[in-house]
């Protein structure tokens, strides 16, 4: 059956680690969470517009280990992954501008596994073996995805094949919330997998099976932003010429409630990640937050979506 038990999953170029005060928020609040073991390198083969089946493999991977934890709070298990596996990967996974696999189109995608001895036709049959002995064979979790996890984890829910595999998480996943995730099909390259979920059958809406919330902030406006949040707006199909354009200063409003077919809740002021380097072009962005400004994950935010 469906199970009250959440597993985290990073945004892009984030890691476990900033995710694990929310898990044990979410625990303490009493809907037990885990973070999906990934780290901001595993991001690195995606990087360009390419296929994000390195990400979806470790989703599906997470998920079998929880299910054969018999939902333990343990931390779960990093797939083993060397750095040689990395650059193998970065040399190899599909996509993006420099057409790697032969093309930019995620409809031509070629199947490449991606490296790591749990990654393998046999390891997924024998992890989801022990997944369905530990948990039985209907069980199902919620999903929390920060940023482009949101929008990537309607891939895996979906029964779209996408870079050799059709995943069908539905029938791992009955619920899935996405913490200022991007969901408008904008024309930027870090979108491409996005444009193409929708252009299939039933990919722009959500699995029948599947229950979705989509939770986005106004509160940083684009008139008199940062470049990088202006940048950001901008990437997400923002119009630059919008001034009263809000966000939660990396997602535009708009883009963040565009999964048509999910819930939505529209939360003030808030910020769009835990953490952010103090330097650069994300200083103002982490100025705010050590001015006390919340993200999706402070308490007080958390309260109000998670009852969903």
């Amino acid at each position: 059956g469906d199970a009250a038990i959440a597993l985290i999953v990073p945004g892009f170029l984030g890691s476990a680690g900033d995710f694990e005060q929310l898990a044990a928020d979410m625990t303490a609040a009493g809907y037990p969470a885990v973070v999906a073991p990934i780290q901001w390198w595993h991001w690195i083969p995606c990087i360009g517009g390419r296929s994000m089946r390195p990400i979806i493999e470790r989703i599906d991977h997470a998920i079998d280990q929880l299910l054969a934890s018999g939902f333990s709070q343990q931390p779960l298990p990093a797939p083993a992954y060397t750095l040689i596996d990395l650059l193998s990967d970065f040399r190899s996974n599909p996509g993006g501008v420099l057409k790697v696999g032969g093309s930019q189109d995620p409809s031509e995608y070629p199947n490449i596994e991606p490296c790591g001895d749990e990654f393998t036709v046999a390891a997924r049959e024998r992890r989801r073996e022990a997944a369905i002995s530990a948990g039985g064979p209907g069980t199902r979790v919620t999903l929390v995805g920060h940023s482009a996890a949101g929008w990537i984890a309607r891939i895996y829910l979906s029964g779209v094949p996408y870079s050799g595999r059709k995943y069908d998480g539905n029938r791992k996943v009955h619920s899935l919330v996405c913490l200022g995730s991007p969901h408008f099909p904008a024309k930027s390259l870090a979108f491409d997998a996005l444009r193409y979920l929708e252009k299939q059958a039933g990919g722009s809406l959500p699995p029948q099976t599947v229950r979705c919330l989509c939770v986005g902030s106004s509160g940083t406006p684009l008139a008199g932003a940062s470049d990088m949040t202006r940048g950001a707006y901008e990437m997400c199909g923002a119009n630059p010429d919008d001034g009263g354009l809000q966000g939660d200063g990396m997602t535009p409003l708009f883009s963040a409630l565009a999964f048509e077919g999910a819930d939505q809740l529209v939360v003030e002021d808030v910020s769009h990640a835990p953490e952010y380097p103090a330097w650069g072009p994300s200083a103002e962005l982490a100025k705010r937050r050590q001015d006390g400004q919340p993200w999706y994950g402070s308490r007080g935010i958390l309260e109000r979506w998670l009852p969903w």
